[in-house]
């Protein structure tokens, strides 16, 4: 009997601490900030990379900036073309920090295949839409394809490939004067020392800091001019 109070004492405390856990923005990247006033809004719009990052970007940006993030993996660019207006909501930003890429190059979860084509018409309207909200753009070129064919898509992307679809979205950013943060090029050469393996597209610990360093100081960059 003894036994049995015990266990059901534990699940009671466990289930408390469930129900009640204290928020973590600067480890846990769906825990959106309580915002501190007069600080700038800024939103990152963005794949599982991106959502590595971002609790870092906090961490570095406290005290300048107030960031949040869909509750989401915001996927790849069709996706976000339906989503874009939600994510944004009637929010205030200031900065909205975006992108979409490799779901587009590898296909995942995708009933028809994103193309070069499609892929910069989706992002021609999530910029139209973007702009709306009044912020600042920034588009993160996105980070590079892994070396080997990727685990799940079971393909590897060419290097042709990854610059067909990066000079899409180039000539769409240009084309509405959004400014680009090259994440591709940071890492491009770098992949075997900071990709999980060279069949996943993943950021290890020092990958990820790199990523957020360079997130955080275009950010706040941006947001001094």
């Amino acid at each position: 009997m003894q036994r049995r109070v015990t266990f059901f004492n534990l699940l009671l405390f466990a289930t408390a601490g469930v129900l009640h856990a204290t928020p973590d923005p600067f480890s846990k990247p769906f825990d959106n900030p309580v915002d501190k006033l007069g600080l700038p809004r800024v939103l990152i719009i963005g794949d599982s990379i991106s959502i590595g990052y971002t609790p870092r970007v906090r961490k570095i940006l406290d005290g300048r900036a107030n960031v949040h993030r869909p509750k989401t993996n915001c996927k790849w660019s069709a996706f976000g073309d339906q989503k874009i207006n939600e994510w944004i909501s009637n929010e205030k930003w200031d900065l909205i920090h975006f992108n979409f890429g490799l779901w587009d190059w590898y296909g995942w979860s995708q009933d028809t295949k994103a193309t070069p084509r499609s892929y910069s018409k989706s992002l021609d309207n999530i910029v139209q839409n973007l702009k709306k909200s009044g912020a600042k753009l920034v588009f993160a070129m996105t980070t590079p394809p892994c070396v080997g064919p990727e685990k799940n898509a079971g393909i590897k992307i060419s290097k042709a490939r990854a610059k067909q679809f990066n000079q899409a979205a180039l000539r769409v950013m240009k084309k509405h004067g959004v400014v680009v943060n090259d994440l591709y090029a940071l890492i491009e050469n770098e992949r075997k020392r900071y990709q999980r393996g060279e069949n996943d597209v993943h950021y290890n610990e020092s990958g990820r800091d790199l990523l957020a360093a360079q997130v955080a100081a275009f950010i706040k960059k941006q947001l001094s001019q």
